[in-house]
């Protein structure tokens, strides 16, 4: 494996490195500088701003700024601060830090108009697609992750429950493992359960990005249909912020966030810490039996053993602007995650005793540094931990949906007849190395390389044992690596109108261990996989406001290790997955104004071997392929600030994706199962200025959602609605196979009193109660109130 592995790897950097001899290329650069006033006193907050480029920036506290990425060449550089008025000076890039003089007085200013894009504007702009959501606009309010990604085109969340169940992206049809998760770039298998986009707090992040298709490099990842990379919360002054949110179902949840920087900015330290718990005790129509009759009938009950309790904290610090490192930053994470079982992957049958437990912790190491006058940068990250993973199930007996325990004493667990009582450690190891190579703002050169690595081993004294030798399944070591190369190459040209980024990765898995559904002979089984992919994404600028984008992508993604394996509770592993291959093209247009912006895009997929999350039983899930899965999709986003104080959003997505060639006449065209075909938006927030005191504020708003129903199952194609493109009409056959209509509603408002250090954030979700289906027809939450408070220390 190490021989393939090396081999390959320097392979691909050998390739890498003639790409970039290959082309002339120039740098951009980074112009610092400070800002004091005629008595040396440095001064914060003031403006500093390049017009010709649309960049700015404001002063630290030790007067200080940066701007980074700057082509090079002659500017015009603009600083201004109430009572310094404005100083225009010309500055050359690159070329030593810039020390302006402000002087003090009373002056009458002209009215002066910045308008620099913000990192989440240039982000939306980049050829590659992205929605790319700011979530410090909604760090106030009482809403989760979740929500906010629902509310975006092309995006559905599958959950099986509430807080703290499994959830997973689905991204213009692809779903499950094909959509790649990051944490500031850097693939999160290593943080397990500990850290998703389900538990995290709004308030934590800095952005979401979500991208549709092709990935940028330094996101070097598999990825089959896209990614979502959550980028933590970003400060230059010290802070400390905590919030607290109390809701139904006795849900609580609570953040803490810390950061000092000295003066000087040559060293730092913070700590983010967050607890979830919630009982997740709601209503649900359940399958009840009738103990005396032997029938089942649907009844409203309380789900009762549903609880969820994690904790989880980052304490970190590290080195900055000194002469070996631009950054070192070391972290330690921990989490501890405690989980009732309620049901399996469908709601069937109800479990009354069963818990699981997930803890681990987590150091990581992260050096950056830009070398050759700011040409290449280097950014390496490593991280070692074990993930401990427990599984109880050791209850003599079965509970109904009535809470009505009904001793067994041949059973030696509820789930299943011989229970668990199963330890199982995922020790894992994750490299991330990232080359950028910059000569010029038109050509940079990137590479990067992931490799990671993990060993299962456990126990389960209930568990399956292996005839011959008698031993414990899980104690037989399962090994899996992974190394993931990405090479790419963009280019600007036609005074910068045209960008286009060609990018090409190279994929190796290795695969070792016993099936965990394995019942015979102790044979270990391996398997090894190599693949190449090859992408393409192109933007053109029709106007300042305006552009077209375009992109293409040949992707194979390789199983992931829980997908082979299982999770050691409910997911069970399955060795004999292949690779998912397919072939991706997105088209899009964007415009975009200070009073609108609309978007537009389409895509294309075909895929074979694609991976899929389905009901093993009626207790169990895991990971199967389906053959061939091809179709299309469009999706409208739109948003328009009607008023100053009132703002209105909408988007669509209509995706139809089927199987084909599958051998079987019923089937043959039927829509991939379990998969929303359409699904709709509309938003509304308002702001509203000195309500009740000169500095108060209050911010309402609204937000719909509608998914129309679809399918738990294949169905053949003439059973589908006869209304135009299947969205109006009713399926013709029976009910339990469909996940009806659904229908959301969520309002709430956000009040300030006292400007941005004090926040009151209401909302009610789901108002009208109505019913709410996800993943394989699992029922969510109804109707549920939140208070959020929210309090900051500058």
């Amino acid at each position: 494996m190490a021989r393939y592995t090396l081999h390959y790897l320097l392979k691909t950097l050998l390739t890498a490195a003639i790409v970039v001899c290959s082309f002339t290329v120039v740098a951009q650069h980074t112009l610092s500088g400070q800002v004091k006033d005629s008595k040396g006193v440095a001064l914060e907050f003031l403006n500093v701003y390049i017009k010709s480029l649309s960049r700015g920036t404001t002063t630290s506290e030790s007067g200080q700024f940066n701007l980074t990425d700057i082509p090079a060449g002659e500017y015009e550089l603009m600083i201004s601060g109430v009572g310094y008025g404005t100083h225009l000076m010309q500055v050359a890039v690159p070329g030593n830090p810039v020390n302006v003089t402000m002087e003090s007085g009373d002056f009458q200013l002209d009215e002066v108009t910045v308008e620099a894009k913000s990192e989440t504007s240039l982000m939306r702009e980049e050829p590659i697609q992205s929605v790319v959501i700011d979530t410090k606009v909604y760090a106030s309010q009482p809403s989760t992750m979740i929500e906010l990604m629902n509310r975006s085109a092309g995006v559905r969340v599958k959950q099986t429950g509430g807080l703290g169940s499994s959830a997973s992206l689905s991204l213009n049809g692809f779903q499950g493992k094909a959509i790649k998760y990051f944490k500031d770039g850097i693939p999160m298998d290593y943080l397990g359960a500990g850290y998703n986009f389900s538990l995290v707090p709004v308030n934590m992040l800095e952005r979401m990005e979500i991208y549709k298709g092709v990935l940028p490099v330094n996101l070097g990842a598999d990825a089959l249909g896209g990614g979502l990379n959550m980028v933590s919360r970003k400060s230059y002054k010290r802070y400390a912020e905590v919030s607290y949110e109390i809701a139904s179902f006795n849900t609580h949840r609570l953040s803490l966030n810390t950061f000092y920087q000295n003066t000087e900015k040559h060293y730092f330290a913070g700590v983010d810490m967050y607890f979830n718990h919630s009982d997740n005790n709601y209503e649900v129509t359940a399958p009840v039996v009738n103990q005396d009759l032997g029938t089942i009938q649907d009844q409203k009950v309380d789900l009762f053993h549903n609880d969820f309790t994690q904790y989880f904290t980052e304490v970190y610090g590290g080195l900055t602007n000194l002469t070996w490192a631009d950054e070192l930053r070391i972290s330690v994470s921990g989490f501890w995650i405690n989980r009732d079982n309620q049901y399996g992957s469908r709601m069937n049958q109800p479990f009354g005793a069963s818990t699981s437990r997930q803890y681990s912790v987590i150091p990581t190491l992260r050096y950056q540094k830009r070398l050759l006058d700011d040409r290449l940068t280097i950014d390496q990250f490593l991280v070692a931990n074990t993930i401990t993973v427990e599984q109880v199930d050791t209850l003599r007996g079965t509970y109904t949906w009535l809470q009505e325990f009904i001793p067994s004493d041949s059973r030696k667990g509820e789930i299943t007849t011989q229970g668990s009582a199963a330890q199982t450690k995922f020790s894992i190891f994750t490299s991330r190395t990232n080359l950028s190579y910059e000569l010029s703002d038109k050509h940079k050169v990137e590479v990067n390389a992931v490799y990671t690595s993990s060993k299962r081993v456990g126990r389960d004294s209930l568990g399956l044992t292996l005839i011959g030798s008698g031993r414990d399944l899980l104690s037989v070591p399962a090994y899996y690596s992974k190394l993931v190369v990405s090479a790419g190459l963009e280019t600007k040209l036609l005074n910068d109108r045209l960008t286009n980024n060609l990018i090409i990765k190279y994929f190796q898995s290795n695969v070792e261990g016993v099936d965990g559904d394995f019942f015979g002979n102790e044979t270990m089984q391996s398997a090894m996989n190599n693949r190449w992919g090859l992408a393409e994404a192109v933007k053109y600028n029709l106007s300042e406001h305006s552009f077209l984008r375009l992109s293409a992508e040949a992707a194979t993604r390789l199983p992931e290790q829980d997908e082979i394996f299982g999770d050691g509770n409910l997911h069970v592993s399955n060795l004999a997955l292949k690779p998912e291959r397919s072939v991706n093209v997105n088209a899009g247009y964007r415009a975009s104004t200070s009073k609108y912006s609309l978007e537009l895009n389409s895509f294309y997929r075909i895929t074979h071997d694609l991976i899929l999350n389905v009901p093993y039983n009626f207790l169990f899930n895991r990971n199967e392929n389906v053959d061939n899965v091809k179709g299309l999709g469009v999706e409208v986003d739109v948003t328009a600030h009607l008023q100053q104080w009132l703002s209105v959003n909408g988007n669509m997505t209509y995706q139809d994706f089927r199987v084909f060639d599958t051998d079987n006449t019923a089937l043959e065209g039927a829509k991939l199962r379990n998969t929303p075909f359409f699904f709709a938006n509309l938003g509304l927030n308002c702001n509203f200025n000195k309500v009740f005191g000169s500095k108060d504020r209050i911010q309402p708003y609204w937000f719909y959602t509608f998914v129309r129903q679809y399918y738990l199952d294949y169905i053949p194609k003439d059973k589908e609605p006869d209304g135009f493109l299947g969205l109006w009409g009713d399926a013709k056959f029976d009910a339990p196979n469909i996940i009806p209509n659904q229908n959301l509603h969520t309002a709430g408002l956000t009040y300030y009193p006292m400007g941005d250090a004090l926040t009151v954030g209401l909302q009610v979700k789901n108002i009208f109660d109505a019913q709410v289906f996800d993943n394989f027809k699992i029922q969510n939450a109804g109707r549920s109130y939140h208070l959020k408070l929210t309090y900051i220390l500058n």
